[in-house]
């Protein structure tokens, strides 16, 4: 019953299960941002948004390797959009 679409299900619904990191998916719906970026737009502190990114990144996000000192963040899968 625990097949890998449900699980994947459902790590999407646990990445989406705070207010932050829905912002997080709207504005990555937009495009590929770095993790500073994302500080800036969601006018937070470092410690509060990596918290929320590395949960978003292990269950819905992407990770692009450094350019220099950042990390870019994309959408695993576009359709979440849509949810």
């Amino acid at each position: 019953m625990h097949s890998s679409l449900y699980q994947f299900k459902s790590g999407y619904l646990q990445a989406l299960s705070h207010p932050t990191r829905i912002a997080i998916l709207e504005f990555l719906n937009q495009g590929e941002l770095s993790a500073g970026a994302l500080i800036e737009k969601l006018e937070m502190g470092q410690a509060k948004v990596s918290q929320h990114l590395a949960i978003f990144a292990g269950k819905a996000a992407r990770l692009k390797p450094k350019a220099g000192n950042q990390v870019f963040y994309s959408v695993r899968a576009p359709l979440i959009h849509d949810v």
